[in-house]
């Protein structure tokens, strides 16, 4: 009732301020975990990044490979704060707080108080969005970037004014910098007001065209002076169709074996297969270019089965389990006690309330229910040609949750109207969603054993190698190849941190059994006999490495070493090189070509 009572503006304080305590109460859970301290993947390429820029780094040494926006913001507040995790995490909250209360706002105003207090409910509880305001993610900021555009670009299509396209072409393109697929959004809302307005909407597009440029600018500026080669935001696209269509693509995550995970080897590793494919030093566009022809090759090469990837990419982006992408929620949920055990609001939810408002909105031309249907389905087609996660799926939920406010309100006027099939055809929308929602999970993949293998990694680099140790045989009891080679790797080293040396041998020669093909196992085996002084059979494992992962640097760094130790300084040059021109910005092998 007191809710009721408040007035909008009020109410869309209220609602950011209870959104910012629950995001809150999770960012403090979650430093109480493990993964509070040590950010995983994408989260340690951000954090690795903005420490750079605070440090004076301001520009890289080749073009962008991830989107930029975050990491410069999260420099920014390194610069001026110091690295504090749980900082980030509060403006994480700030900034998924003020998407909520955004959305609000904007649900008020198209659909009335009863939908804006729907909508501020289920934002407020919706699972990935408290998730993500917690680690080092840019989620939180392409989501409140996305949030405004929705706000200026239907009040432009609306009213054609100048000031709406400026600002929506502004808070898209700031957008862009943060997720580059959200640039699909930019031809939906062109033809909606050239269909609308046609000749009075040239001035307002060609604004809005303008600004949108000017807001990528930055970004593209930077890669022709460091890479001299045009690269509008980042290069990593083209590896990411190839992910959504190489052989064992399955519509979701399923990384090429070839590829590394970790993002910053896997820019080291795209750029090499790349360049060696080709035979040529291609910049960072030509490397895009190549993945982008290999995927194409796969799409040629069988069309039928392209058929069944589209299929499942329709069915994960339906279904309400969120795919793994850099963290694992379900698992977190199971084995930490945070918010995310509770019983919080899952994408069926919003799917099926958005299903069952759009049709008599639409029966109703409510303009701002197709704004948001149109919208919705240009960032359902910036998704398909990738491949879909919980985290590239996510900005959905800017267009659906307005609609998802909206259904009770329009399901008591059809009520109250007595418009039983309009009533009838909503109910059927509805429940075909719930379905899709709530069926279960066609490309569900278990990933409990890789889950406590991370979990190892996490404690391994945390100082507590009992822990680790027990992760690890979590995992193994699990099973014992899904673990994956790090979890081995890393339980070795918390093996040697407690002095247990035939443990740690014989977890590198699990790794070795289950992964033989593996360079990074075969460089750990040989890192664990240089430490003991067993120098040629280190060489040994050191070569196999690299023939195995010839772009993974550290194999050329250790053998430098080693060949030095032997008094053969010419071949640890000639590695040193080699190493370089794998990367450029190896910091060990710059240091030793130094000395």
């Amino acid at each position: 009732m007191i809710v009721r009572a408040l007035s909008p503006t009020k109410l869309v304080w209220t609602v950011f301020f209870l959104a910012l305590a629950v995001r809150i109460v999770f960012a403090v859970q979650w430093h109480g975990t493990p993964y509070g301290a040590y950010p995983l993947l994408d989260a340690d390429a951000y954090d690795q990044w903005a420490k750079a820029i605070a440090a004076g780094g301001w520009l890289r040494q080749t073009a962008f490979y991830q989107s930029p926006l975050y990491p410069y913001l999260l420099g920014g507040v390194y610069a001026l704060f110091g690295r504090d995790l749980m900082l980030v995490s509060v403006l994480n909250a700030l900034l998924d707080a003020g998407t909520v209360a955004l959305l609000t706002g904007f649900t008020f105003k198209q659909f009335g108080r009863a939908a804006a207090i729907t909508t501020a409910t289920l934002g407020i509880f919706y699972r990935p969005m408290i998730f993500y305001a917690a680690p080092v993610m840019k989620e939180p900021l392409a989501l409140f970037l996305l949030a405004l555009f929705v706000v200026f670009a239907f009040r432009a299509w609306q009213e054609n004014k100048k000031r709406d396209y400026v600002l929506s072409g502004l808070f898209l393109g700031l957008g862009a910098l943060a997720r580059g697929n959200v640039l699909f959004l930019a031809p939906a809302l062109l033809a909606l007001s050239v269909i609308t307005w046609r000749k009075k909407a040239v001035k307002g597009a060609l604004l809005f065209s303008a600004v949108l440029g000017l807001a990528i600018a930055p970004a593209t500026l930077h890669n022709a002076v460091v890479s001299k080669d045009f690269v509008p935001i980042n290069y990593a696209d083209g590896f990411n169709l190839y992910i959504g269509h190489s052989p064992i693509a399955n519509g979701t995550n399923a990384y090429p074996p070839e590829v590394s995970t970790d993002p910053v080897q896997e820019e080291i590793n795209v750029a090499w297969i790349a360049r060696q494919a080709t035979g040529q030093p291609l910049k960072p566009s030509g490397v895009s270019r190549y993945w982008r022809g290999r995927a194409l090759e796969q799409i040629l090469a069988d069309p039928w089965r392209e058929i069944i990837l589209l299929k499942n990419k329709l069915e994960a982006f339906t279904n309400s389990a969120e795919k793994f992408d850099n963290y694992d929620m379900p698992f977190i949920a199971r084995n930490f006690d945070t918010l995310l055990s509770w019983p919080l609001i899952g994408f069926w939810v919003l799917s099926t309330l958005a299903a069952f408002a759009f049709v008599p909105a639409l029966k109703k031309k409510n303009r701002a229910a197709l704004f948001l249907l149109v919208m919705a389905g240009a960032y359902l087609a910036s998704v398909l040609p990738f491949y879909v996660t919980d985290r590239y799926r996510l900005p959905v939920v800017i267009f659906l949750l307005p609609m998802a406010g909206a259904a009770i309100p329009y399901a008591k006027q059809m009520i109250a109207g007595k418009e039983k099939r309009l009533l009838a055809a909503a109910t059927l929308a509805a429940l075909l969603f719930a379905f899709l929602g709530l069926r279960e999970d066609p490309t569900h993949t278990d990933l409990t054993a890789f889950d406590w293998g991370t979990l190892t990694t996490i404690y391994a680099n945390s100082e507590q190698p009992k822990k680790a140790l027990d992760a690890l045989a979590k995992g193994i009891a699990v099973d014992p190849v899904e673990v994956g080679p790090q979890g081995y790797i890393q339980g070795s080293f918390a093996a040697e941190a407690l002095g247990q040396q035939q443990k740690a041998t014989q977890l590198l020669d699990e790794a070795l059994s289950h992964f033989p093909r593996n360079g990074i196992v075969h460089y750990n085996i040989g890192r664990a006999l240089a430490a003991r002084g067993k120098l040629k059979e280190a060489q040994k494992s050191f070569e196999k490495a690299m023939a195995l992962n010839p772009s993974y640097t550290l194999n050329y760094y250790a053998l430098a070493l080693i060949f030095d130790r032997f008094g053969e300084g010419e071949k640890a040059r000639v590695l040193i090189r080699q190493g370089l021109a794998v990367d450029p910005t190896d910091a060990r092998l710059r240091a030793l070509s130094s000395e």
